[in-house]
């Protein structure tokens, strides 16, 4: 099933979608110095969301939407992250097979685990409640239980869209080709996408893709963003169809006339057109869609309560990099994969030891010291992270995972204390120090 929407709201949501969630990040969305900014009324509070918008205000908020208004995570972030079908085409990705409730033992004691945050050292009870933390909903499963939980912006049974904490199952997906031996991610790309031969990508390999690190020009930074003529930009375009210069490029158009700016493999340098060349690699290996192998291979063997939504471009392709909407609990039970609880939330093992083992100790130190992650995440973190590795961006030396999303969403794993945190949001946040904090504060083992 697919829905239509204008080539202007298309184009809108191909770029909020595809904003950098590794941007330079200030906790809090501060308010704007200008006078009419001033005169501004006060957002909506989250729990609109919650209780639901009139249709006044949804037909306003829709009429509001543009690029500018979602990234300030104001009133249309806050009606469009949780309405995203309303202004993005996008395929099934349907569920199956029964569902399996997550029990749930609620320790009241996590609402008091406390993180130095910009808005103070708050208990994350305190901080979930505070009007600008503008948090919609927070989960924490622990040895496959909902420990944690809270929905100050939604309700549980909403969707919400993952921004780019969505690159983690396009790598998903391609890990599991690799291991039926379909791809091998030390190759050239060129191997898998004939129509890079002769480019720039000549000799970047499939694996630095999967960590970023290709030394091309598909990086996503203020100037990217601000120039009509970048990668990122023509990317924008080719994804809902709006012509460049006259002309609607495709999305292997704009990617083979990328250009070099570095050597592969030396620097993790954040861009989403870079997480599209996976699920290119996918479709040209089994001449099958992405979403129907998705289906086939991970949803559709999981417990979730419901299925998944995925951004597509006018041709199909999956917007891998940033268009997954789903509910919270099924983005806690699609991180329950990684750890030792998996048969809590899917019927067979998806995620394989040795990927696991892959992501925590494989990743490249000097190249994610090579970029500009480290200052950010120790900030974010109150520590610093080892590395980066297929599309998660961060991963610690005690083995966590991290995912962030544009506008604070996040996904944290903790595979040795068998934990996840998941959340969405409407604007960044400092979530993701509270996330590694309950991890930290919670026992390992069964």
């Amino acid at each position: 099933m697919q829905r239509k929407v204008s080539r202007v709201c298309a184009l809108l949501l191909t770029s909020l979608a595809l904003y950098a969630s590794c941007a330079a990040e200030t906790a809090i969305a501060q308010p704007a110095t200008s006078t009419a900014a001033k005169e501004s009324p006060p957002p909506m509070p989250v729990s609109a969301a919650r209780q639901g918008f009139t249709p006044a205000q949804a037909a306003d908020l829709l009429k509001r939407f543009n690029n500018e208004e979602a990234l300030k995570g104001g009133d249309v972030s806050l009606f469009a992250f949780s309405n995203f079908t309303e202004v993005q085409k996008v395929a099934v990705i349907g569920r199956n097979g029964p569902v399996v409730m997550l029990e749930r033992r609620i320790d009241p004691k996590l609402g008091q685990v406390r993180f130095k945050s910009d808005l103070g050292d708050l208990t994350l009870a305190d901080y979930l409640a505070h009007s600008k933390s503008r948090t919609q909903g927070f989960v924490v499963v622990h040895k496959g239980r909902i420990v944690y939980e809270d929905y100050p912006g939604m309700k549980p049974n909403d969707y919400h869209i993952w921004m780019s904490t969505t690159k983690t199952v396009a790598s998903l997906m391609l890990r599991l080709l690799a291991e039926d031996g379909k791809v091998d991610v030390k190759q050239p790309l060129t191997t898998y996408l004939p129509w890079l031969r002769g480019s720039e990508w000549q000799d970047v390999k499939v694996i630095d893709a999967l960590d970023m690190a290709t030394g091309m020009a598909a990086i996503e930074n203020d100037a990217t963003r601000a120039d009509p003529d970048s990668a990122y930009t023509r990317m924008n375009l080719a994804g809902s169809g709006v012509p460049h210069k006259g002309k609607v490029e495709s999305m292997k158009d704009v990617l083979a006339s990328t250009r070099r700016i570095g050597p592969p493999g030396v620097a993790f340098e954040y861009g989403s057109p870079i997480t599209l060349l996976l699920p290119l690699i996918v479709e040209e290996v089994t001449g099958r869609r992405w979403v129907d192998l998705f289906e086939e291979r991970v949803w559709g063997k999981m417990s979730v309560e419901g299925d998944m939504l995925m951004g597509v471009t006018p041709e199909g392709l999956a917007l891998a990099h940033g268009v997954a909407i789903t509910r919270l609990r099924d983005l806690a039970r699609y991180g329950m994969l990684y750890t030792p609880s998996w048969n809590k939330a899917a019927r067979e093992r998806i995620v394989s030891a040795a990927y696991l083992a892959e992501l925590q100790k494989g990743g490249n130190p000097q190249a994610f010291k090579a970029g500009d992650n480290v200052e950010r995440n120790t900030k974010r973190f109150g520590e610093a992270p080892v590395s980066n590795h297929w599309q998660w961006d961060a991963v610690f030396a005690d083995g966590d995972l991290w995912k962030s999303g544009f506008q604070g969403q996040g996904l944290y794993v903790s595979p040795k204390r068998d934990v996840v945190v998941a959340f969405f949001s409407t604007t960044y946040n400092d979530l993701p120090g509270y996330a590694r904090a309950i991890a930290k504060s919670l026992p390992a083992g069964r």
